[in-house]
């Protein structure tokens, strides 16, 4: 049975039981207060028809009449109610047939059902060991009782029949609103994610409708990210892919060359210099890459860093980039290996995009608690007063620039041992120092790459 359906069974339960209970309450009720103001009519009534009699017995005694079941019979024939007449356990007379099949006791009262009448039945003991017993018909009151009741069943009918139309309306508005909340979980579920409920009732429907939004808006988001995170894996592959292949294609070739081809010394060195060039690549690749997945799985535990104590290997692990590095930095919270790294990355790209021989900066600035680190090059800093003459990022790229494998211009990367991972691992790096890349790029004037780095502190944890 569906949930309107078990609405509407009890809405028309408790609506009928309620209105039969209340109307045969009303009608008892009624009824008893017009058998209780009846039955002291009957009382009084019968009380006076004894007296009457008791009177007209004493009368004919002191008359000297006699006082025999002739006489007797005569005074109670011309009583107004039924009645009937006792001497001891002597019948003297019955003026309604079956009165004589009911002696009563002393001034006892009985309901008498006959076949067509009902009478309440009074007796009382008069003088002289008489017994008087009076009839008074209730067959009235019994008929109006149940006249009310059959009119209250008709009344009652009409009431739930049109009761139950308008609950029935009733009902189907109240369920009308789960009915559109499973019509949306179903084509939610069906991948209709954007479907909602919006229901606006101003009671508990409409909160349980705002959290069903909610949810839905929570399950679109994830499934939206889950997409995103598979596109990204699918292009990641690809990228990787597409960038082991290159270089492989490039070493069997020269290898095949060598192997195949009669060369004279100019071109073994080439093609041998072509090798090298592509394996190294694949080192770095293959580094970077290993670099790259080790920080999404492991934790980075962060230590004192003195930033000057950086430049030597900074300059060891970029000899061939005009490096300058100012004199005096702060000590900052982080990991010296991965700070390292990303400041190698970020200087090596640095150089690449500038003009040959152009010195790389790095720059220190320290605000409050926070040292933020510029890499730049002179030819496309802004930072510094000499106009840069580099390639810069236009700004719709600079979003993606930190992508696995991304890069501007592939060929020229390609031809510089780039790999598009450079950036991306700088992104980790400082994601797990609790930071992010800030990268500021105009086209034609150069590029500023910064990250901000907690300052250390002795009572630090």
């Amino acid at each position: 049975m569906r949930y309107f359906q078990k609405l509407l069974c009890l809405l028309i339960l408790v609506l009928a039981a309620s209105f039969g209970v209340g109307g045969c309450v009303l009608l008892y009720s009624d009824f008893s207060v017009q058998r209780s103001r009846m039955a002291a009519a009957n009382a009084a009534a019968h009380a006076q028809a004894c007296t009457l009699l008791q009177t007209e017995i004493l009368d004919l005694q002191r008359r000297g009449i006699s006082t025999g079941d002739a006489a007797l019979t005569a005074r109670v024939t011309a009583q107004d109610v039924p009645a009937a007449l006792w001497r001891g356990d002597t019948l003297v007379c019955a003026t309604l047939e079956g009165l004589q099949s009911f002696p009563l006791g002393d001034a006892a009262t009985v309901t008498v059902r006959t076949e067509n009448s009902i009478y309440a039945v009074y007796a009382s003991d008069l003088q002289g060991g008489l017994r008087l017993v009076t009839a008074y018909d209730l067959t009235g009151l019994y008929r109006d009782r149940n006249a009310a009741l059959m009119r209250f069943l008709l009344l009652e009918a009409a009431v739930l029949a049109a009761a139950s139309a308008v609950t029935a309306l009733l009902a189907r508005r109240l369920t009308r609103p789960l009915a559109v909340l499973t019509d949306a979980g179903a084509q939610i579920a069906a991948g209709d994610y954007a479907r909602r409920t919006d229901l606006h009732t101003g009671d508990e429907i409409e909160e349980l409708s705002r959290s069903f939004d909610k949810m839905a808006d929570a399950v679109q988001e994830k499934i939206a990210d889950l997409e995103a995170d598979v596109q990204r894996r699918e292009d990641f592959v690809g990228a990787f892919t597409h960038e082991l292949k290159t270089p492989m294609t490039s070493i069997i070739g020269y290898a095949d060359m060598l192997h195949t081809m009669q060369t004279d010394p100019d071109e073994q060195r080439e093609a041998a210099a072509a090798i090298v060039h592509e394996g190294r690549r694949l080192e770095a690749l293959s580094r970077k890459l290993l670099a790259l997945l080790g920080l999404n799985e492991e934790g980075v535990e962060l230590t004192a860093v003195p930033l000057p104590a950086l430049w030597p290997r900074l300059h060891a692990a970029c000899p061939d980039v005009t490096l300058r590095t100012p004199a005096a930095a702060p000590t900052v919270r982080g990991d010296a290996d991965l700070l390292l790294d990303l400041l190698c990355n970020l200087v090596q790209n640095a150089a690449k995009a500038s003009a040959p021989g152009a010195p790389v900066l790095v720059l220190c600035a320290q605000a409050g608690d926070a040292v933020t680190l510029t890499v730049a090059d002179r030819g496309c800093t802004v930072q510094v007063k000499v106009r840069d003459r580099g390639c810069g990022i236009p700004p719709e790229l600079i979003p993606r620039v930190t992508e696995p494998f991304y890069m501007v211009d592939k060929s020229r990367a390609r031809r510089q041992g780039g790999s598009g991972l450079g950036l991306a691992l700088c992104q980790r790096i400082a994601a797990a120092h609790g930071s992010a890349l800030r990268i500021e790029s105009e086209p034609g004037r150069g590029t500023r790459v910064s990250v901000t780095l907690p300052v250390w502190k002795e009572d630090a944890p």
